[in-house]
């Protein structure tokens, strides 16, 4: 993993070296226990890699270091997945018919699980994260979408090192392209630069790199 993700950030700073600075310092081994434990989670090795690597990016950049998404650092995760579980049981939105899942059968149709772990987040409440808990087609580590405007959830990638292998795709596609908003370069994608589209709702696009 630790090589598609390190190819992902070599190409996506050839593109946009400011977003570099963004990036935080790994996390410690002992913090990256203390999330699994505050959680009752056994991280697979995908994850515990990408967190000792680098733990997040800086949550007041106009422009994440996920395409556009802020990348949660290991303290943001466990509050996320607190907030959402404890949401779900609170309320009781767990009724399947409200939501599908792309294949079908990969994922459960909820509005939240503990064992969703969310690793970058569009400042909105929705969420690109690992499916620990998929439904009887999909497979565990699957890169999905859940939040608060997910109803519709899709599998974007078999694992973590998919995923980002899929992004560098995408970064050296000609649907990236950058642009500029209250003066700071942000990232549009999709086949119209003067349309940009959502990281989630571009990688659910037909025509979105694989």
């Amino acid at each position: 993993m630790l090589n598609a993700w390190n190819t992902y950030k070599q190409a996506l700073f050839s593109k946009m070296p400011l977003l570099r600075g963004n990036l935080n310092g790994c996390a410690t081994l002992d913090r990256l226990v203390a999330a699994e434990q505050a959680l009752g989670i056994r991280f697979p090795i995908e994850l515990k890699e990408l967190y000792l690597a680098n733990n997040g990016d800086a949550p007041e950049a106009m422009c994440g270091v996920i395409l556009g998404f802020h990348f949660l650092s290991l303290d943001e995760v466990v509050s996320e997945v607190r907030h959402w579980t404890e949401l779900a049981e609170k309320h009781g939105i767990s009724d399947e018919s409200s939501f599908t899942s792309k294949p079908v059968g990969f994922i459960k149709r909820q509005y939240a699980n503990a064992k969703w772990i969310p690793i970058c987040a569009d400042g909105g409440g929705n969420f690109l994260g690992l499916d620990l808990d998929p439904d009887a087609n999909g497979r565990v580590g699957q890169i999905i979408n859940f939040g608060r405007d997910e109803q519709d959830k899709e599998v974007f990638a078999y694992s973590l090192n998919a995923f980002f292998e899929r992004l560098t795709r995408i970064v050296n596609s000609d649907q990236f392209f950058i642009g500029d908003f209250d003066g700071e370069d942000v990232i549009f994608l999709g086949v119209d630069n003067e349309d940009g589209a959502h990281l989630t709702d571009y990688l659910k696009k037909a025509d979105s790199v694989k």
